[in-house]
């Protein structure tokens, strides 16, 4: 039994396979090449995709897939309005400055209800600055902010329709488009006007006021005629169907106030002095008016003269200064009654009646919705304060003509070269 189970374990011996120390030293290198071949494979797969993702990425910048669209903000209107709104046609004259400044306190001072501390800090910035459109911009952010606030968003409303109304001028006339355009024309006429009035002694804001009263009423009557001849062209209207010039005289009026100024006799002559005024060497026979008897005379002539409005003005002062002789022959003045000058330039020499209480009136128009007198229309304007840069009030409507005399000079005229005239032989 023992030499049989030695015998099984001796041939299990012999049948376990002996392995040499070389195969031994094998084994361990193959499993460091297995891991290394593992690690490079992987270190390889890695590059690629890091390389796939880099030339993705650039693939993605290229085509403007990455860019991010952005939202519109809900107030982008409004910063445009308000990048605009202080620029071009923000007025900067003393008269808007100061409407500008006091609808700024009035909007602090509603913001200081709510936000003191905000309120603190843009007056803070106009005191630093003076500038009235950092404290205005800044309170058009503070006021956006506060746009879902109804209480201040109220308030802020009735400040803003009181700055609107202060805009508006309280005489209805001179708030139309046309006005402001008539107020350009008549701006570059000032040297003509001013130029008359220094030579009649008729303030130049009398002169103007008649010519105001003529060209109002075009703008309704005429207003095509105004738009046509006034906006585009810069010129005012003359009109044959009222009369000869801007200022509308008639032609026996015009002829008329010429003769006063030689007739002594006249109750109308206002002086010597003025027949110095007048060159009656004058003429544009060039002109075609409207009728051959109109033609023949210088008078109406220079009247009509286009472009130069010169003589216009110069018989409107004629036609001033001789009610004012007139009135003065009789115990009264009309140095300060505009309204009674106004009237009888519009009704003329005929209604000349000087007395304690004149009626005023002239001939009715409208202009707009309203109705005015041509006297009356003038009393507004001469105290509205429209166009007072250029013709201002004065306390002297008439200079006096002894002062005239002394004061203006005019040149000595010239004496006419008398030709011999052929007498016939025999």
């Amino acid at each position: 039994m023992d030499y049989q189970q030695e015998e099984q374990l001796q041939s299990e011996q012999n049948e376990t396979p002996i392995t040499t120390s070389a195969e031994e030293s094998k084994k361990p290198r193959s499993k460091f090449r297995k891991w290394l071949r593992r690690g490079y494979f992987t270190a390889v797969h890695l590059l690629a995709l890091f390389a796939l993702a880099l030339i993705g990425v650039a693939v993605a910048a290229k085509m403007k897939w990455t860019n991010d669209g952005g939202n519109e903000d809900l107030n982008s209107r409004y910063f445009s309005k308000m990048a605009n709104k202080y620029n071009q046609g923000f007025a900067t004259d003393s008269l808007s400055f100061a409407k500008h400044e006091r609808q700024m306190y009035q909007n602090v001072g509603l913001l200081a209800k709510y936000y003191p501390h905000n309120a603190k800090i843009i007056l803070q910035a106009y005191q630093n600055t003076g500038d009235i459109t950092i404290a205005l911009r800044m309170l058009d952010a503070a006021n956006l902010r506060m746009k879902d606030h109804k209480g201040y968003q109220r308030e802020l409303r009735k400040i803003e329709a009181s700055a609107k109304e202060a805009s508006v001028s309280i005489y209805p006339w001179a708030n139309y488009k046309e006005w402001k355009e008539f107020c350009q024309v008549v701006r570059a006429d000032s040297a003509a006007i001013d130029s008359v009035s220094r030579i009649t002694g008729v303030e130049s804001r009398m002169i103007v006021m008649c010519l105001v009263g003529e060209q109002i009423r075009m703008f309704n009557s005429a207003r095509e005629q105004f738009k046509k001849y006034v906006i585009p062209y810069s010129r005012l209207i003359m009109t044959t169907n009222r009369g000869y010039g801007v200022t509308g005289i008639l032609q026996n009026t015009a002829l008329k106030i010429e003769a006063n100024v030689y007739d002594k006799k006249s109750p109308f002559y206002a002086g010597d002095y003025f027949q110095q005024c007048l060159n009656l060497k004058d003429s544009f026979p060039e002109l075609v008016v409207d009728t051959i008897d109109a033609h023949k005379h210088h008078t109406i002539q220079r009247l009509m003269k286009g472009g130069d409005h010169f003589y216009s003005y110069l018989y409107t002062a004629f036609f001033l200064r001789q009610f004012q002789a007139h009135w003065e022959k009789s115990g009264f003045t009309l140095a300060n009654r505009p309204e009674i000058l106004g009237t009888l330039y519009n009704l003329g020499f005929q209604k000349s009646k000087p007395k304690k209480n004149p009626s005023v009136g002239g001939s009715s128009f409208k202009v707009g919705d309203k109705q005015y007198t041509f006297g009356g229309l003038c009393y507004e304007f001469y105290y509205s304060g429209e166009l007072m840069d250029i013709f201002p009030l004065t306390s002297r409507p008439f200079i006096p003509v002894k002062e005239l005399q002394k004061t203006i000079k005019f040149p000595e005229p010239e004496e006419e070269e008398v030709v011999p005239v052929p007498v016939a032989a025999g």
